[in-house]
């Protein structure tokens, strides 16, 4: 009699989820047949009449025929139909219906409207991509619903109105992606809630307002990009909490203030860039202590005083620059410990003093820029060393003496700018003498000098980019 009852339960168990899936597939056709583009061959096989139903009933299944749709004990738990010409929109889209779904993919396709207040229903959602559309409107506040979702992204749309506060209950967000819309308002503090929060893009938008403090609570942030907005006020101090970051992006903000000495906490900072601001105030000697750190732009801010020599303890630095930045004082000698250096930028500042002969030491240059300083002295002969060096520029300056003969061992040379300086004496042989073949491309130099050697290379006018 019991075994009888066991198979009596479990035919009714799988005629259950099986009428339940054959429910949400009929939702699902029920969407799909408002897509402006119904002969869509990649969703051929939604149909609850497939033709091979006739050799196979199992055809009819959504679970195992349908296109990018899976399920659970029955029911239907995932859809990924990212990049799959859709054209359409949110409106229709099942959310009552599918209410296990746990990953929705819907991603690179051409949909367009709202997103409806109803995706706060689904709140099994571990993974939400709505990204690469034409979605506009408001972010609806039900998101925060979604109390289960690690990743939420929607970036690449047009996304408009700000950040809802309610964004701060999503306490499983791990990815948080809203970059190239058009949000607006304030970051709300409420973000500091998202305490597993590893990644948070939300750059290119239009987002004002502070760097809230409570970022400072977001201490398993791993990346974070708020470039290209129009936030200002300072950089909170708090920033210094976030020591697992490895790249934080701030630029072409409208940020003020001095960079905070906290910042040399975030000891695992690989790349950091906060260029293009109104920062203010020296340099923070604590920079010193990001030893991992890689990138450094801090170039187009009002900074006072000097580079620091502290600089010089950031030995995995690859890109350091701080053009355009109102830098005074000399070129500090530590700078020639940053063997890894390719890209040294620190034209248009206030730099005095004398071109270190450590220089010499950064074998791995391949551009130096140190143009339209207040810089004096001889060109040191250690120069000769730069043989990776494709681009040195130190016109507009106040460098005297003559050009080193040892300029001729920068094979790799391709332009090289020395107007507007006093320099004086001959052109050195080595450099007159020279092929100026390097891949095809011709050496090109202007020298400006108090000439006793006749040159006749083609000028050169440097464009900024």
């Amino acid at each position: 009699m019991v075994p009888r009852v066991f198979c009596l339960l479990l035919l009714l168990y799988h005629f259950t989820i099986t009428f339940a899936s054959i429910e949400e597939a009929a939702a699902l056709l029920k969407w799909k047949a408002t897509f402006q583009n119904q002969n869509n061959s990649l969703l051929a096989s939604w149909t609850l009449s497939h033709p091979a139903a006739a050799k196979n009933s199992s055809s009819h299944d959504p679970c195992r025929d349908w296109y990018r749709v899976n399920c659970f004990n029955g029911r239907i738990n995932r859809l990924n139909i990212s990049n799959s010409g859709v054209i359409g929109t949110l409106h229709d889209f099942p959310f009552s219906s599918l209410l296990f779904l746990e990953y929705v993919d819907l991603s690179m396709n051409n949909l367009s409207g709202h997103i409806p207040a109803e995706i706060g229903k689904l709140v099994n959602l571990v993974e939400v991509a709505l990204d690469t559309n034409q979605l506009i409107g408001y972010i609806p506040p039900e998101i925060g619903n979604l109390i289960n979702a690690k990743l939420f992204s929607a970036f690449s749309n047009e996304l408009s109105g700000s950040i809802p506060n309610e964004i701060g209950k999503m306490k499983s967000l791990a990815e948080l992606m809203l970059y190239r819309n058009n949000l607006s308002g304030s970051i709300p503090k409420s973000l500091g809630e998202l305490t597993k929060l590893k990644i948070l893009y939300l750059y290119v938008n239009q987002i004002s307002g502070p760097i809230p403090a409570e970022i400072g609570k977001l201490v398993n942030l791993v990346e974070v990009d708020l470039d290209t907005n129009q936030l200002t006020g300072h950089i909170p101090s708090e920033i210094g909490n976030l020591i697992n970051v490895n790249l934080f992006y701030a630029y072409s903000n409208k940020l003020s203030g001095p960079i905070p000495a906290e910042i040399g906490k975030m000891k695992s900072l690989v790349e950091l860039m906060l260029n293009t601001n109104n920062l203010s105030g020296p340099i923070p000697k604590a920079l010193g202590d990001l030893t991992e750190l890689t990138i450094l732009y801090l170039y187009e801010n009002q900074f006072s005083g000097p580079i620091p020599t502290e600089i010089g303890k950031m030995k995995s630095l690859v890109k350091l620059s701080l053009q355009r930045s109102n830098l005074s004082g000399p070129i500090p000698k530590t700078l020639g410990d940053l063997t890894e250096l390719t890209i040294l930028h620190l034209y248009e500042n206030q730099l005095s003093g004398t071109i270190p002969a450590e220089i010499g030491k950064l074998v791995n240059l391949i551009e130096v820029d140190i143009d339209t300083n207040q810089l004096t002295g001889h060109i040191p002969p250690e120069i000769g060393n730069l043989i990776n060096a494709e681009g040195f520029y130190a016109y507009s300056n106040e460098l005297s003496g003559p050009i080193p003969a040892e300029i001729g061992k920068m094979k790799s040379l391709v332009d090289l700018s020395l107007h507007n300086n006093n320099l004086s004496g001959p052109v050195p042989k080595s450099l007159a003498n020279r092929s100026y073949s390097s891949e095809n491309r011709e050496l090109e130099v202007t020298c400006g000098l108090k000439i006793k050697h006749k040159l006749s290379f083609w000028p050169y006018s440097k464009s900024f980019g």
